[in-house]
């Protein structure tokens, strides 16, 4: 495998020459894309298959008995989940759901157990993943015990805006599943932030339209 110095390559870069190296990697592989809502893997395939995410964003979500949604984690590109595959152990309650367009990469369990350890890098970002995601869960704990909902929901648009302007491809009830509530509450706050300046409402669409006025909203301003 070339080696390339300078900039750190990421696990899709890195995955994608070991695709074109390896042809026991390549046949391992199954690529498929996604539209935002789409399940991308239930229960079942999380605990055969280790997938990476090669573009887009997905959300692992766990439904509760009640039939109430909560996302536990949204993970970016080069971010793998599926660690049923790896370790044996998987939540019977968890599913990952395509929040943006997105393509993943699935390598059914046999596979993923003899490349991970032949190739590090899998199992290295694998623990990135988990450190990522536990990372999440820190601050969310965080954000519930100190700030209020309109709080925290101007502080997602923000993030899920990654300094830009518009967020695309985000329903409310995904909105509501990263904050733990329900659809109709996060509904009302977004439609007072659009009664204040602070957003335009669209389908699927949210324009953030006073960045220091949510940033305020936020609290991340003195």
């Amino acid at each position: 495998m070339m080696v390339h110095k300078g900039k750190q390559r990421s696990v899709p870069e890195i995955l994608i020459e070991l695709r074109e190296d390896d042809p026991e990697f390549k046949q391992a592989i199954t690529a498929q894309s996604f539209r935002p809502g789409q399940v991308v893997a239930d229960p079942e395939h999380l605990s055969r298959n280790l997938f990476t995410l090669m573009k887009g964003r997905v959300q692992l979500v766990r439904e509760g008995p009640n039939g109430r949604r909560l996302a536990i984690a949204t993970l970016g590109p080069g971010s793998m989940f599926g660690e049923g595959a790896i370790l044996g152990a998987v939540d019977p309650s968890v599913k990952a759901v395509a929040l943006t367009d997105c393509i993943v990469w699935a390598v059914p369990q046999p596979q993923a157990q003899s490349l991970t350890l032949r190739y590090p890098v899998l199992s290295w970002g694998l623990l990135q993943t988990v450190g990522q995601r536990l990372a999440q869960v820190e601050n969310r704990m965080e954000e519930v015990a100190y700030k209020r909902l309109p709080e925290r929901l101007a502080g997602l648009l923000l993030e899920l805006a990654n300094g830009g302007r518009a967020i695309r491809g985000t329903s409310h009830q995904a909105l509501a599943d990263m904050l733990g509530t329900y659809r109709e509450t996060i509904s009302a706050i977004l439609r007072s932030f659009k009664d204040d300046g602070l957003v335009e409402l669209g389908y699927r669409k949210i324009e953030l339209r006073d960045l220091p006025g949510l940033k305020l909203a936020a609290g991340t301003i003195e």
